[in-house]
């Protein structure tokens, strides 16, 4: 994507000046940009690196009465943006949001940074720790999908690794099977969502997924 930076703003407190051009080193505010996130590399640089540490404990977020929690949700991923540390957790088969963090002094911050900038006096359920679910020996999964006028499938092979591998995708499907666009959005969605197991319900870690065949039509896969 592309995008027209607005300004170079150097700041001192809440003051500025505008910046005609700046080099390495120099911190700066960009405006006119609507799709970045922290972390971000412009131009031939890499995204920084993702946090060393995830949160370890997860707490049950209590809103005021009259607060709707399809309201707050957008409000608390903008704290989730800026905090490396924090994670909010929408529990589809609770209706409930969570919050995942490090401890008790994290948890009283966030309270007080709700309260300041939202508005709005939460409180928090006890909290429990974050599990995480894998599995013990290799097996196949396989979707299909065929309402009117769509056609699709694919053939998942599920295998464990050693901990802390975290999640592997691949595929060795062959493309004049499956053709490789195919291919790559069935990655791309694998990669992009949380999986949960079928234990606790908590996500799966530690597990190679590979795409091992998929079956598509010309006319009705979409």
């Amino acid at each position: 994507w592309q995008e027209k930076a607005d300004q170079l703003r150097i700041y001192s407190g809440s003051k500025f000046k505008v910046a005609e051009s700046v080099t390495a080193g120099d911190v700066v505010a960009v405006t006119g940009l609507t799709r970045t996130y922290p972390g971000q590399g412009f131009g031939v640089e890499p995204d920084s690196p993702g946090a060393v540490l995830e949160p370890v404990l997860t707490y049950q977020l209590i809103l005021p009465a009259g607060v709707d929690p399809h309201t707050a949700l957008p409000k608390l991923r903008q704290l989730e943006e800026e905090d490396p540390m924090l994670r909010i957790v929408w529990s589809e088969r609770w209706k409930e949001i969570h919050v995942q963090l490090m401890g008790q002094i994290q948890l009283e911050v966030l309270q007080r940074l709700i309260a300041d900038r939202f508005g709005m006096e939460v409180t928090f359920g006890s909290g429990t720790i974050v599990y995480k679910e894998t599995i013990a020996n290799t097996v196949e999964g396989v979707g299909h999908f065929e309402p009117l006028r769509h056609y699709a499938e694919v053939h998942i092979l599920l295998e464990p690794l050693p901990r802390g591998s975290g999640l592997v995708f691949d595929t060795v499907c062959p493309t004049d099977v499956l053709d490789l666009v195919y291919q790559k959005l069935i990655i791309s969605h694998m990669s992009e969502k949380i999986h949960r197991g079928v234990l606790t319900g908590a996500p799966i870690t530690d597990m190679k997924l590979t795409l091992l065949i998929g079956k598509a039509h010309l006319k009705h896969t979409e």
